[in-house]
């Protein structure tokens, strides 16, 4: 009993990992199947020229991915702290400056898109559809900003299986009008635009659910906050990093493969970056639980259950990746044949490359899982550089060498070009490795302390009565150990006994542990009560004595406490009950 275990972090990773899967495997199988769509029913050169747009279709998504990530995580952190206002005031603040933002987008659409189109295709015959593609999502922002920014809060925010949801309705929707749009109209590239802004539009139905939740701890204001607009964004500079060098990245390499290897080497490139979207459907979505989960703990200082978080995730991503890429290198003319690709020598030249690329998805991986989890744990500056070198340093010199090398030794420049991505990113894990060695010698890879040093007790025990009797027993005799008064140590003793029979009760079915810590802080000693158990604020609880209630215990609690404060992380419930010294 007095040991703490993993019991209830492992059950808050099963929870939120199927929607986290689901929410990643619809965005990526969305702009998979959207890229075979194309391919399939518009042609290779169709699909060239929305490659070629991606690089502009970056810097719309970036305010909705920036401060989406980077406001979510320092809210998840502040709601770790108990600070419910200024979540809110960070949620607020996010939401109308992307708004604002995407209608700046929207306007500017109608002048930039073809200018821009023609600038990536270098005049030639993809300028026009790419233009098509990028006049919708430029008139699209707003909402494509508000649906990224929303889908990243509801994660943090008790929600994490309206996050999938929101991307399913929204995927399921995007196909179905890419399908009907492509196929039955002339439209082309624009029915593909149209149809990706529609599917966003109508997965918004999911909010309407977030909004009525008796879950829900933020709320949203009218008003723009400075400060935490600049909480949000520092925390989120590892993102804007991240698009800010994809925009770069997709640049250089559209440059630098239709100079070298022409619209076939463009068209190899894409599917190799459609089927690393494939190995992130499952990989992505295991790793997005991080984010949801670690910030709040690391605001509780939590750092035994960050570490439990971390461990497994790292554990189900390796082990994901394995398979996934195992069956690409089994069967690459197999995908390959799904994007379209018709041509014999095309599809040979194709399946090779592949085979040679599916050696850089476990660096990948693992490069997604360090910028994930240093954003959490407010190291931006070493998220920042992975996803600097990751995504900057390294890819553009390599496929520019690599090509250049290959095709003046006899080769095609295309395996040359698959092993530039390999090359790359275990050049990023390397750099990062030695980097953190120099820098942090004394730190352990997790970078946090072993444990809070002013945590004095800290366990777990089954939600069940039969063992409840020895809770008083265990927390008195840690706070004696630790040389707090018997005073002090009975009034936590009753209380954390009183809160515990109370979650056991009242939990419902999927409360079946329950996380008991004392912590001396600044004066005060605070009792934590983390249970798994249905919402219930003891704190807003009022005890009729003209009726029978079995949970009047709470009144001894709050006679004994200085202080009750309450709120809803992680979808379970976590109270803190403070006692003056």
């Amino acid at each position: 009993m007095i040991k703490r275990n993993e019991r209830l972090i492992n059950a808050k990773i099963t929870q939120y990992l199927l929607p986290g899967i689901l929410m990643t495997m619809a965005l990526q199988l969305g702009n998979i199947v959207d890229t075979i769509l194309v391919g399939n029913i518009l042609g290779t050169d169709a699909m060239a020229a929305i490659s070629l747009a991606l690089p502009a279709e970056t810097v719309i998504q970036i305010p909705g991915y920036v401060l989406g990530v980077g406001g979510s995580i320092a809210a998840g952190i502040l709601l770790g702290k108990r600070d419910k206002k200024g979540a809110s005031e960070i949620f607020s603040t996010t939401m109308l400056i992307t708004l604002i933002a995407g209608i700046i987008f929207a306007a500017a659409g109608a002048f930039l898109s073809y200018p821009l189109a023609s600038l990536l295709a270098k005049g030639g015959d993809l300028t026009m559809p790419a233009g098509d593609y990028l006049l919708v999502s430029f008139l699209g922002a707003p909402v494509i900003g508000a649906g990224l920014l929303m889908m990243s809060f509801l994660g943090v925010d008790n929600h994490p299986n309206l996050s999938s949801a929101y991307l399913i309705v929204s995927n399921v929707v995007n196909l179905i009008l890419d399908y009907v749009l492509l196929k039955y109209t002339s439209l082309g590239t624009t029915g593909a635009s149209l149809s990706t802004v529609l599917g966003f539009l109508a997965g918004m139905a999911v909010f309407i659910v977030y909004i009525r939740s008796e879950k829900r701890m933020i709320s949203f204001r009218f008003r723009i906050s400075g400060v935490y607009f600049k909480e949000a964004f520092v925390t989120g500079v590892p993102v804007l990093v991240f698009m800010g060098m994809t925009f770069v990245k997709t640049l250089g390499l559209n440059f630098i493969i239709l100079s070298f290897l022409g619209d076939n080497g463009l068209a190899v490139y894409t599917i190799c970056e459609n089927v690393l979207m494939i190995v992130e459907m499952l990989t992505g979505g295991i790793i997005g639980v991080v984010p949801n989960i670690a910030g709040v703990l690391y605001g509780e200082k939590d750092y035994f259950g960050i570490r439990a978080l971390c461990s497994r995730i790292i554990r189900y991503s390796l082990i994901a990746t394995f398979v996934i890429v195992t069956l690409i290198a089994v069967f690459p003319y197999q995908v390959t044949a799904l994007f379209g690709v018709a041509d014999e020598e095309l599809l040979a030249v194709t399946a090779a490359s592949l085979r040679l690329f599916m050696l850089c998805p476990a660096f990948y991986v693992w490069s997604k899982f360090l910028t994930g989890y240093y954003e959490c744990i407010e190291r931006s500056k070493l998220a920042s550089l992975i996803t600097f070198l990751q995504n900057g340093v390294f890819i553009l010199p390599a496929a520019w060498i690599g090509i250049y090398i290959g095709i003046h030794t006899g080769g095609s420049g295309f395996s040359a070009m698959a092993l530039s991505y390999v090359a790359s990113e275990a050049l990023t894990v390397l750099t990062v490795f030695i980097f953190r060695r120099i820098k942090y010698k004394t730190s352990s890879f997790y970078l946090i302390p072993d444990s809070d040093p002013d945590c004095i007790l800290d366990m777990t025990i089954k939600a069940e009565m039969s063992g409840l009797s020895e809770v008083p027993v265990q927390v008195r005799k840690a706070l004696t150990d630790s040389k707090i008064t018997k005073l002090d140590a009975n009034k936590i003793a009753v209380a954390a006994e009183e809160m515990a029979a109370n979650c056991i009760r009242y939990g419902g079915k999927k409360s079946h542990w329950i996380d008991l810590s004392v912590v001396n802080s600044e004066g005060k000693l605070l009792l934590r009560i983390r249970d798994n158990g249905k919402p219930f604020d003891p704190s807003e609880y009022k005890y009729d004595k003209d009726d029978f209630d079995s949970i009047h215990g709470i009144e001894l609690v709050k006679a004994l406490a200085s202080e009750i404060n309450y709120i809803r992380t992680m979808d379970m419930n976590n109270t803190i009950i403070s006692f003056n010294r």
